[in-house]
């Protein structure tokens, strides 16, 4: 076994419970549940995740009462008996790979996490979040301790379940949280005021719990570290919160940053950063200390236990986009860790459950042609070198197929090449390096400089057992009323091609995506100094953003002069020589647009290359069907080469 993280891959005991090692797969739930109960998929998930090699797994958020569910049925529900046998199959998958389970037990408060619930939210005072529509039902003490006894039930289930421990998710601003903070809790009575005060819920929480856990059954609570709101609580609260929960016997602490909206972080934040919280924790109360937060790899993990800042180290994202990140790094094959990207895309959009851009099999399971090699080897041929092509040809290659590719630029990546450039998104290109190592390991033949045109199909058909047209899409051509005008299109921004107009103020227009492109061509151009308008029919911006990355965005953007105009066309005049207009969607009031640079962006157009229509043997995936996300890309290529 390779020993280049002795630190991380040691075993260690907590409380009761002894963990082969001190990865932790952070709670990260899969919204795989019918009506609050896990279902077969959630359970493959965490099956997936304990083959993997982690020590230690804890679930996603598990609520406790009735108060707190969704509409939906989406978060998993321990206070029900139901929950026992459900829970009681994914405990035993995870137990048989060798790894341990925790549940973390939960109750929103005044949070609802996006989704609607026919229960009113709820808080230790009725202070309205910036998040939801309405202002929460203030508890009374008959509700909070009704709560109490929810936890007490659900660790009951948990443990008739078979778990090795239960955690209290005291994080991220749900309600342990709301009890414990002064900007959330301004009661009067005996749950609020002093610090001892807003101390005595999650003491109650922590108590109740305990009075029914067996010798051995371990307690966890997970805290922020610094909730990073204006008014929250920061470290010095977290390690005092910390320091008077010590004294109930807890046996370890998970400490993140961030409240809801802000903890998943992007690929825009500082890895790594609630190490520093989780070191004042552990040396503060002595209790094992487990930190994660947008930690990707084995050398980071194994250099904060190395370093004493943590005892264990969780990782979430990363674990989803390769389950197998344990295992590969332990045995010294770093090189083939699919990394993730940060992007947030689809493990938090939750349509209709988790879902991963660069793994495939999240979400869908692992394809039957996967991880057994074919009876018959193919020549198979893959034209395009963009992340769909890539990936089947690796998942091809994989299966034993011989894989030719065909790119007609001298590099691979297709259109995530020219999105890597923007500001902030560099991480995406990680997938195609991942690609291109693949398939050198797989010894897949890749001819750059290669393009394949409409000559070439008959020969190409002839030679080929299959074939794969990835061709993807290109730049819609600019409109021609801007023909003759200073006039530039997303890539051409993001690519540096911007035109010398001498003039040092631009509008960049957003036809109809509220995705990426036109908004990272707008920071490209604000970083450079220039003065940015930004105008689109829509009437939200970066509405297709994901949600933890709007935000920051926003902030960027409109800390860099940018000017936003919402529900806004932009029109183009019938004669050369007049001038653009913005005009609103809704109302009157047009503003001209003169001495600028029009940067206009409009859907891709999908490459298609003739004489392959009527191959019987002759696959169409990515943007050359559609022009889509890299998920799509993704999933369609490991579809396709498992299915070759």
């Amino acid at each position: 076994m390779n020993q280049q993280f002795p630190h991380l891959f040691s075993p260690i005991r907590v409380g009761g419970m002894t963990m082969k090692n001190r990865l932790v797969a952070l709670p990260a739930g899969t919204s795989m549940a019918h009506n609050g109960i896990p279902t077969h998929g959630d359970t493959e998930h965490f099956e997936r995740l304990a083959a993997g090699g982690v020590g230690l797994i804890i679930g996603g958020a598990t609520v406790v009462h009735p108060t707190t569910t969704l509409r939906s049925r989406k978060l998993i529900e321990a206070y029900r008996d139901e929950y026992v046998p459900a829970a009681a199959a994914k405990v035993d998958v995870v137990h048989r790979h060798g790894s341990r389970f925790v549940a973390q037990l939960c109750h929103l408060g005044r949070e609802f996490i996006g989704g609607e619930s026919d229960s009113p939210p709820s808080a230790p005072s009725s202070i309205k979040t910036v998040r939801d529509a309405y202002p929460p039902h203030e508890l009374t003490i008959k509700e909070i301790e009704d709560i109490v006894d929810g936890w007490r039930t659900s660790t009951l289930n948990v443990i008739r379940a078979g778990a090795d421990g239960a955690e209290v998710h005291a994080a991220h601003g749900y309600l342990p949280a709301q009890f414990m903070s002064p900007a959330t809790n301004r009661r009067t009575d005996s749950f609020g005021g002093s610090f001892e005060n807003r101390m005595r819920f999650p003491r109650m929480v922590v108590e109740a719990m305990k009075s029914v856990m067996p010798v051995g059954f371990v307690i966890g609570v997970r805290l922020s570290g610094d909730e990073e709101i204006p008014g929250g609580m920061d470290i010095d609260d977290c390690v005092r919160i910390a320091e008077n929960l010590a004294d109930l016997g807890i046996d370890y602490f998970s400490i993140t940053h961030g409240t809801r909206g802000k903890y998943v972080k992007d690929s825009t934040g500082e890895d790594a950063v609630a190490i520093p919280s989780a070191a004042r924790v552990r040396a503060a109360t002595g209790v094992a200390t487990l930190v994660g937060q947008r930690i990707r790899d084995a050398a980071t993990a194994d250099h904060a236990i190395k370093s004493g800042h943590a005892d264990m180290v969780g990782m979430a994202r990363a674990l989803i986009a390769d389950p197998d990140l344990p295992v590969k790094s332990q045995t010294g094959r770093l090189a083939e860790i699919r990394g993730c990207l940060g992007i947030n895309q689809d493990c938090r959009a939750f349509d209709p459950h988790l879902h991963c851009a660069v793994n495939a099999e999240v979400g869908r399971g692992r394809h039957t042609g996967v991880g057994v090699r074919t009876p018959r080897a193919k020549d198979v041929f893959v034209i395009g070198g963009g992340p769909a092509g890539l990936e089947a040809a690796r998942v091809a290659a994989g299966r034993g197929h011989r894989v030719t590719v065909f790119e007609k630029t001298t590099s691979l990546g297709g259109a995530i090449r020219v999105a890597a450039a923007s500001p902030h998104r560099a991480t995406l290109i990680d997938v195609i390096d991942y690609l291109e190592r693949e398939l050198r390991r797989l010894r897949v033949e890749v001819n750059l400089s290669a393009g394949i045109d409409d000559e070439d199909a008959a020969d190409i058909l002839d030679a080929a057992d299959h074939v794969v047209i990835a061709t993807g899409a290109r730049t819609a051509e600019l409109p021609v009323g801007l023909h003759g005008r200073p006039a530039a299109s997303v890539d051409d921004v993001l690519a540096g091609r911007i035109p010398d107009v001498g003039i040092r103020r631009a509008v960049v227009y957003d036809e109809s995506d509220g995705f990426w492109p036109a908004y990272s061509a707008a920071e490209a151009l604000a970083q450079q100094g220039w003065r940015v308008t930004f105008a689109t029919p829509l009437t939200a911006l970066a509405s297709r953003v994901p949600a933890e990355s709007a935000g920051p965005l926003l902030h960027r953007l409109g800390s860099a002069g940018v000017d936003f105009r919402i529900g806004t066309a932009l029109i183009l005049p019938s004669r050369p020589a007049d001038p653009l207009v913005l005009r609103p969607v809704f109302g009157t009031g047009d503003s001209l647009i003169e001495d600028a640079l029009t940067v206009w962006h409009q859907p891709r157009v999908p490459v298609s290359v003739l004489g392959f229509e009527h191959g019987h043997n002759v696959s169409m995936i990515g943007d050359t069907v559609a022009p889509r996300r890299l998920s799509h890309a993704i999933a369609e290529g490991y579809r396709t080469g498992a299915s070759v």
